[in-house]
């Protein structure tokens, strides 16, 4: 077996090194002011809640949102399915559409969920370069939907995808729309406040982070029916993004 000292890794759209400058911050965090967050009747606590509102912070500022509209998770992965599970309502069938190239997190989970009977699938479709077609696009949107699924860059072929265009369909037809920006925040401009962003995943090791971090961003005015660990994993779809 050839050495990782020996060994050349390209392969970034899977997971990065960590940033030593993240990872100096992490072990501080992890051996100094180790405080909980929500502890804040004394020093260590007070830290780290300041710790956890700049992280906020950041990433908002990233993605040209607002920080109470971000939500921690343990990645990606998570993040998705909290979304698409998440937007089923009671007695009522989601109705999905999604493209062929989106991530497994997200293929799997709407698959098991119309094996079950509450989501109805519809497929986008894409050229052999993995392009998608925007007529249909505003087709099928015009028909109506529970949600849109549609990623701003993909993990495979490197696509980047049209998302202020995507948007603005979504927006004229009302359309929640969850974006997996996994391989796109940190490399490419995201603009989830004016670009017609309903849901955002984020997963921190895409972008020389620790592995285990991601967020969800859910717009204002929106909300997620309330989804249980034990529901999220009835589905088998922890696919570590």
């Amino acid at each position: 077996m050839t050495s990782i000292k020996k060994a050349i890794y390209l392969d970034y759209h899977a997971t990065t090194p960590v940033d030593p400058r993240v990872a100096e911050k992490v072990v501080y965090y992890m051996t100094t002011a180790f405080g909980n967050a929500h502890s804040t009747d004394h020093i260590y606590g007070d830290e780290a809640a300041k710790a956890v509102t700049q992280s906020r912070q950041n990433i908002a500022q990233l993605i040209n949102t607002s920080p109470q509209e971000i939500i921690f998770t343990s990645g990606a992965t998570e993040s998705l399915n909290l979304a698409i599970q998440g937007s089923i309502k009671p007695n009522q069938k989601l109705k999905i559409a999604i493209t062929t190239v989106e991530h497994k997190a997200v293929l799997d989970t709407c698959q098991a969920l119309a094996k079950k009977g509450l989501a109805e699938i519809i497929f986008l479709e894409v050229d052999t370069q993995g392009k998608l077609n925007l007529n249909q696009l505003e087709t099928v949107c015009k028909n109506g939907l529970s949600l849109l699924c549609i990623m701003a860059a993909n993990n495979e072929i490197g696509n980047i995808y049209p998302i202020p265009e995507i948007g603005k369909i979504a927006q004229t037809y009302q359309i929640p729309w969850l974006c997996d920006a996994s391989q796109a925040v940190g490399k490419i401009p995201i603009n989830f406040r004016d670009w017609g962003i309903t849901y955002l995943a984020i997963s921190a090791h895409k972008l020389y982070e620790p592995k285990g971090i991601g967020a969800l961003v859910i717009k204002k005015s929106h909300y997620l029916e309330p989804v249980s660990y034990t529901h999220l994993r009835a589905h088998e779809t922890v696919l570590d993004l």
